[in-house]
C-alpha cells in the first residue's frame, strides 16, 4: 500500500462525505465533563452545561500534603458554592459534589442543582486535590504523586465539610453527596469511610470496583453498538494496523500524533475515541460516521481519523495522556488531567483496558502487557486493586443509604455495582438506546426516556427518605 499518497489524495472527499454525516440526534446528556484532552470537538457543543448563575467565585482551603502526617505541609483545594436556593431559615439539606479526574470551574446547572432547587439546599462542589489549581508546591513529580489517592482525597472532603459546618451550622449532619464516574465511586466510598459526613449518596456509574484486567469494556461495547456497528468498526482497526505495518507515519500524521508515538500508545488512543462515542452516549454519531466510507483500507484510515479529529477535536490524537513520552518528559503537558489520572490508574484503580481474546474491537497491540509497561516506565509501579477492593469492599461494598446506578449503553457499568444488594444500597440499570455514563445528572427534561425518569423517581423517593 502507498498510504503516504492515497490516503492524501483522498483527504478532501472523504472528509466532506464523513463530515456531512457524523451528527445525529442523540438521548439526554448527562452533564459529568468530558475528559479534559476531549473537549475540542463537536461532542463537547453537543454536552455543554452553563454554570449556575449563582455559582459562587473559587474558594479556597488548606489540606495538608498527607493527611496521615500532617507535619509534611499544606496545599490549598479549590472548592465553589451555591446558596441561591437556601431557605431563609436555613433549615434545607446541604448537597455535595465530590470531585473527579479533571479540573473544577464552577457549580453545573444540572441534577444536583434541580434537586437543590426543590430541596431548599446549599450546593458544595470540590475540585480533586491535584488537578486544576489544587497543587502542592512541586506540582505532579513523582515525590508529590504518592499523596495523590482516593483515600486522601476523601480525607480533603471531610475537612472542607467540617470547615463548613461552623459556616453553615444547618448543614451539619444533613450532608447528602453525588458523584459521576471516578467521583461516583468517591460519592459511595465517601459513605463508607465517614458515614457520620453523610446521610447518603449517589453513585451515578460509579466505578467502585477497581478491576485490573478489563476485557469486559470492549465486549460492553460490542454489545451496545450493534453486530453491524462493530464489524465495522472491527475492520477499522485492522485499516489502521494495515497502516502501522505500511506507514506509521502518515496514519499518526492523520490523527495530529507525535511520529515517534509508540504502537500499543497510539492503538489505545484510537480504541478510546470509538469507546467514548458510546460510553458517552453518542454511539449513533459513531455507526453513522463508520458506516459512511468505503471499504478501503484507505478509506476507512481517513474516515475514522477525521471522526475523531471533528468529534472529539483536533489535540485529541496529540495529548499527552496517551503518550509514554509525553508523560515522562513533557511536563508542560501534564496538566490538566494526564499525568495525574494515569497515576491514579497506575497506583490504585487500574481498569486496564486490554482486547479481550475473541471478538476484540480494538487492536492486538492494546494488550495487558503493553498497559503494564506504561505504569512502569512513567512510574515504575503497577497499580494494587487487591488493596483497593479490600479497602472500599469492590463490587459488594457493606454500608447504607447509597443508590447507584448504572446504564445499559455503558461500558464502565462492568466496574460498577451488578445488583441491588440491600434496602439501603439499591441499584438501577436504566435500559434505553443511547444511555450512556451518568446519564441521570443531566438537568431533568420532559423528553428524557421513560426509564431513565422511572430511575430518577426512584432515587428521589430514596433521598427523601434520607434526608428525613
Amino acid at each position: 500500500l502507498s498510504l503516504s499518497l492515497s490516503l492524501a489524495n483522498m483527504m478532501a472527499g472523504v472528509v466532506r462525505v464523513v463530515c456531512g454525516l457524523l451528527f445525529v440526534a442523540s438521548v439526554a446528556v448527562a452533564s459529568v465533563d468530558l475528559p479534559a484532552w476531549a473537549q475540542g470537538g463537536r461532542a463537547a457543543e453537543l454536552r455543554r452545561t452553563p454554570l449556575t448563575s449563582a455559582s459562587s467565585a473559587a474558594q479556597y482551603f488548606t489540606v495538608p500534603l498527607d493527611h496521615e502526617a500532617p507535619s509534611k505541609g499544606t496545599f490549598k483545594v479549590k472548592y465553589y458554592t451555591d446558596t441561591s436556593h437556601t431557605k431563609p431559615l436555613k433549615h434545607g439539606p446541604c448537597f455535595f459534589n465530590m470531585g473527579g479526574e479533571g479540573p473544577l470551574g464552577g457549580i453545573r446547572s444540572d441534577y444536583v442543582s434541580y434537586l437543590a432547587e426543590q430541596y431548599g439546599a446549599l450546593v458544595v462542589a470540590i475540585e480533586h486535590r491535584f488537578y486544576g489549581e489544587s497543587l502542592p508546591a512541586g506540582g505532579l513529580s513523582l515525590d508529590n504523586l504518592k499523596f495523590l489517592s482516593s483515600r486522601q482525597a476523601l480525607a480533603d472532603a471531610a475537612a472542607l465539610i467540617d470547615e463548613l459546618n461552623t459556616e453553615y451550622k444547618h448543614c451539619s449532619g444533613h450532608w447528602f453527596s453525588f458523584g459521576g464516574s471516578y467521583s461516583g465511586a468517591l460519592s459511595a466510598w465517601f459513605r463508607i469511610k465517614y458515614p457520620t459526613h453523610t446521610l447518603g449518596s449517589l453513585s451515578s456509574s460509579g466505578v467502585v470496583n477497581a478491576l485490573y484486567s478489563f476485557p469486559e469494556f470492549d465486549e460492553q461495547i460490542a454489545e451496545a453498538i450493534g453486530d453491524e456497528c462493530a464489524n465495522n468498526l472491527r475492520e477499522t482497526t485492522k485499516a489502521f494496523e494495515a497502516a502501522e505495518a505500511s506507514d506509521p507515519a502518515m496514519a499518526r500524521k492523520l490523527l495530529g500524533s507525535p511520529t515517534d508515538m509508540s504502537t500499543p500508545d497510539f492503538f489505545y488512543m484510537l480504541a478510546d475515541s470509538a469507546a467514548m462515542a458510546d460510553q458517552y452516549g453518542h454511539k449513533a454519531d459513531l455507526c453513522k460516521a463508520l458506516g459512511a466510507v468505503g471499504p478501503t483500507v484507505d478509506a476507512r484510515v481517513v474516515g475514522f481519523a477525521n471522526f475523531t479529529n471533528t468529534f472529539w477535536g483536533k489535540d485529541f490524537g496529540s495529548n499527552c495522556f496517551y503518550d509514554t513520552n509525553c508523560l515522562i518528559n513533557e511536563p508542560k503537558k501534564w496538566q490538566p488531567t494526564s499525568r495525574s489520572w494515569r497515576w491514579q490508574k497506575c497506583s490504585e484503580v487500574a481498569y486496564l483496558q486490554n482486547a479481550p481474546a475473541k471478538g476484540s474491537l480494538r487492536s492486538k497491540f492494546v494488550d495487558l502487557k503493553a498497559q503494564e509497561e506504561q505504569c512502569q516506565q512513567v512510574f515504575g509501579r503497577l497499580p494494587d486493586t487487591n488493596a483497593t477492593n479490600s479497602y472500599y469492599g469492590g463490587a459488594t461494598p457493606n454500608s447504607t443509604n447509597i443508590f447507584f446506578s448504572d446504564f445499559s449503553d455503558d461500558p464502565w457499568q462492568q466496574a460498577s455495582v451488578k445488583k441491588t444488594l440491600s434496602p439501603e444500597l439499591p441499584f438501577s440499570l436504566v435500559h434505553c438506546d443511547g444511555c450512556g455514563h451518568c446519564m441521570d445528572l443531566g438537568r431533568p427534561s420532559d423528553a428524557d426516556p421513560k426509564p431513565l425518569q422511572d430511575s430518577r423517581a426512584a432515587f428521589e423517593t430514596h433521598l427523601k427518605a434520607w434526608l428525613a
